[in-house]
């Protein structure tokens, strides 16, 4: 997307603690590449790739390449957008300007997740201007975080705006991006977008996204309002997605659009059930705008509608392992197989309906307890 030599560079020096920046360059590698997604999203991009580069098989994965179909940023926004943490745009916008999307980030700090992935990242943006195509680089290395380069813009005929984010000098190799369990965990994560937006195609090394064929069913449950430490209420809605795969079930921390801040592994059974759930809440938004939603679990009031949460999730799980139960007997009602007719030829016979008929009354009344 951007191509010819860079002249000059113009560096931008952001004053921050180094606590702070050590907060933002943290997170888990699908969760690093997640934040990155997020921002091309905002950036109203209706494609977006992931691709791996690998030098050999010996040495493994080298680089990470996000590409979007975005806007780009133009290159007298990236200063500010760049160079000054917590500065967003989005803080002032809820939908973006052109498709009216509902936003995911307030902060501006998305991109620095790349830090949890390599120890350089460039991002290669292209832009239209006057009618015309613009492109040039963003730079930053780990090792001086504080320091943006961003290079003069050059002219891009025959290119098309976007932006690609390169990551290199990888930490370590994160073949569980393209896992299987890596792919679920991005569809999770994305599930509540990518149905509500169905124009938006995000791939994975070679695999799309798509949470729809994976989703066995979707609930929306509403729990008792949070009211913050000034007395204003804050609605919370849980929506349970059931899955045909197995996932790790998770409780996604969400502001009130459902776009997961953080999460929560739930750790409790519920029979052969996989799913994940989502608290939303502009609360969560507070907690997180405020720095406290790293540390939720010492949050008493988020904490009690977690518990809520979490029975309402066991509840719903009872039912659908009741409501599975019984449909057992309705396919052997179906198959003719019961209830029963004529009368027991033998003492054999009798006592096999016997066992049968307590199965069935068992499984009809089927109350599981988790």
């Amino acid at each position: 997307m951007v191509s010819g030599a860079m002249a000059n560079v113009e560096h931008v020096r952001i004053e921050i603690e180094e606590d702070f920046m050590a907060r933002q360059t943290s997170a888990e590698p699908v969760q690093a590449l997640a934040e990155l997604l997020w921002n091309s999203l905002d950036a109203e991009a209706n494609c977006i790739t992931v691709d791996f580069e690998f030098k050999d098989l010996a040495r493994g994965m080298s680089k990470i390449v996000v590409y979007d179909d975005g806007h780009g940023i133009p290159r007298d926004e990236a200063k500010q957008l760049f160079g000054h943490l917590g500065g967003s745009w989005k803080r002032l916008r809820h939908r973006t300007k052109t498709k009216n999307r509902i936003v995911h980030g307030q902060e501006g700090r998305g991109r620095y997740k790349a830090f949890a992935l390599g120890r350089t990242a460039d991002w290669k943006v292209c832009y239209l201007l006057n009618g015309r195509l613009k492109s040039y680089t963003i730079s930053l290395l780990e090792g001086d975080l504080k320091d943006i380069a961003i290079s003069d813009e050059l002219d891009a005929p025959g290119q098309k705006p976007g932006v690609i984010v390169e990551i290199t000098d990888l930490k370590r190799d994160f073949t569980g991006l393209h896992s299987e369990a890596g792919l679920q965990e991005i569809a999770e994560i994305f599930a509540l977008y990518l149905i509500n937006y169905r124009d938006v195609i995000i791939s994975v090394h070679g695999t799309p996204i798509d949470p729809s064929p994976a989703i066995a069913d979707k609930q929306p449950v509403t729990l008792s309002p949070i009211k913050d430490a000034d007395g204003k209420e804050h609605t919370v809605q849980l929506d349970i997605i059931e899955w045909r795969k197995e996932t790790k079930r998770a409780l996604y921390l969400c502001n009130a659009e459902g776009f997961p801040l953080s999460q929560i592994d739930t750790r409790f059974h519920i029979g052969h059930f996989y799913f994940s759930a989502y608290f939303k809440s502009n609360y969560i938004t507070e907690l997180h705008n405020t720095e406290r939603l790293g540390v939720a679990e010492l949050e008493p009031k988020l904490q009690a509608s977690v518990e809520e949460a979490r029975e309402k999730i066991k509840e719903y799980f009872r039912d659908r392992a009741a409501d599975r139960a019984r449909a057992v007997v309705d396919e052997w009602k179906n198959d003719q197989v019961y209830p029963f007719k004529g009368e027991a030829a033998t003492p054999i016979e009798r006592a096999e309906r016997q066992v049968f008929d307590i199965v069935a009354v068992s499984v009809q009344n089927y109350a599981p307890d988790f």
